[in-house]
């Protein structure tokens, strides 16, 4: 997940707040491991358990196959070799990167996946500034010419000094190791990856929509592979019907994961709870998504119009440090991650009709606070029964709301000429607000209805400067 979003202060603070709450100096790393090393024979055993209860009570069963198709050691091998010092930290457009993509190539390849990248292969090249580097892709074809994608990042922030420009960050407990393996981040979703598209090569039958995945490049430089891919898509965004990305979700508390996104699209938020009845996780789904969905790769697809999913399980005490290694990482967790992001593109790809999509707005816009009005305050100001209607609860001064001249209790009932629906009326104001960047609000103020222009892209007046004595 990349850094660069937080801004240098947040990162300052970071490095600074992580240590303190990390593992103290005195506490032995060798029996952490030596616990670890049974936590993950214990999971182990359970995960066959798992899968051959799976085989043997519902047998033939695609959740079964996908149960059997993903182990725990091939998510413990996968993790190991990805977070290795042999790939040191998988920087965009390094020797390490370059490595971990031809891995990765080479497991889609073994398991048939459909090369669709430059001249037939399984990578699409670009440049990050002079320097060429490439987004891994496969393809499980479908029935139709619509797809899903399934993304993570590859990269991570590579060898070096911390502190600059590198997106590292100190940790006191690193000692001289300055090879930021990125385990967590994000060696942890590509093995999810990686493992839902081998798992799911292995089924016979074709879904309904074809499956894309992609590791991308540069998304600690700022989501740059995936933006390329937006820019220039294999396949058409407007036959993309959603992306499901995963970043980070190896860590914190077992059978817990944060899914983001689902107010730009209910229907993928009701996928993800209809395949989760079968798993039984924790899932955090927020009604509105925070901040931290901008800061990943979904971020390149939703604003384009594609429903967009984020899994994550979250920050920790090594996030962009030499301490993001993979003897810390829950690998049962990241196993029951992978099965059930193969199960739920499974179900997207086979959806009868295409999720929505709607804008997911991560701040303020017009600068107002709106609430509903009573049927009584309709009748009052004459708001017509086909007609929705919002009223301003707060104007916060120097947004576009406020040097447009709109105040509180002013009551909306159309922009642009459109009428706001009837039903739901906060959810379709937030969206229409976002049609253009110029737009003339109907306002009702004083028993009267007047026109409001608010330009976005006007800039701030500048304070007048005193008057003189």
């Amino acid at each position: 997940m990349r850094l660069a979003t937080l801004g240098f202060a947040s990162a300052a603070l970071l490095a600074v707040f992580l240590p303190l709450f990390a593992e103290t100096p005195s506490s032995s790393r060798i029996e952490r491991r030596l616990k670890k090393a049974l936590e993950d024979g214990q999971q182990s055993a359970g995960s066959g358990l798992a899968a051959d209860l799976d085989a043997a009570l519902r047998p033939g069963s695609t959740l079964a196959a996908i149960r059997k198709a993903i182990t725990f050691d091939a998510c413990r091998s996968d993790i190991y070799f990805l977070a290795s010092d042999e790939l040191e930290g998988r920087d965009t457009g390094s020797v390490g990167h370059r490595k971990a993509a031809q891995w990765a190539a080479d497991r889609f390849a073994e398991a048939g996946l459909k090369a669709v990248g430059d001249d037939e292969t399984y990578f699409q090249a670009w440049k990050w500034g002079k320097k060429p580097t490439l987004n891994v892709v496969a393809y499980i074809e479908g029935k139709t010419d619509e797809l899903v994608v399934v993304g993570a990042h590859l990269d991570h922030v590579g060898k070096g000094p911390a502190g600059g420009m590198s997106a590292r960050i100190p940790h006191p407990l690193a000692g001289s190791d300055e090879t930021y393996n990125g385990a967590d981040d994000n060696a942890s979703g590509s093995t999810t990856v990686v493992e839902m598209a081998c798992a799911l090569a292995k089924l016979q039958a074709k879904p309904q929509r074809g499956i894309l995945f992609i590791l991308f490049s540069g998304e600690e430089k700022g989501l740059f592979g995936s933006a390329y891919y937006a820019a220039h898509p294999i396949f058409p965004l407007k036959k993309t019907i959603a992306m499901l990305n995963y970043d980070m979700v190896g860590r914190n508390a077992d059978h817990e994961c944060d899914v983001l996104g689902q107010d730009g699209s209910p229907e993928l938020g009701d996928a993800v709870r209809r395949v989760n009845a079968s798993f039984g996780m924790n899932l955090h789904m927020p009604p509105k998504s925070p901040g931290i969905y901008a800061q990943s790769d979904q971020w390149s697809f939703q604003p384009k119009g594609v429903p967009s999913i984020f899994f994550t399980s979250g920050m920790h005490t090594e996030y962009h440090t030499a301490l993001d290694s993979a003897d810390l990482i829950n690998v049962g967790k990241l196993e029951e991650v992978a099965e059930l992001g193969a199960a739920l593109a499974l179900e997207v790809a086979n959806l009868e009709n295409r999720p929505s999509w709607h804008k997911i707005d991560l701040g303020p816009r017009l600068g107002v606070g709106v609430g509903p009005i009573s049927a009584k305050k309709r009748k009052e100001l004459g708001v017509g029964e086909d007609e929705g209607a919002v009223i301003l609860t707060q104007v916060t001064p120097d947004f576009p709301a406020a040097r447009a001249g709109l105040l509180a209790g002013d009551v909306i009932v159309a922009i642009d000429g459109k009428k706001i629906p009837a039903e739901g009326s906060d959810e379709a104001f937030r969206e229409m607000i976002y049609d253009s960047e110029k737009q003339v609000f109907t306002v009702i103020r004083g028993g009267k209805r007047i026109k409001v222009t608010v330009d976005y892209a006007a800039p701030k007046k500048d304070p007048k400067p005193p008057k003189k004595k």
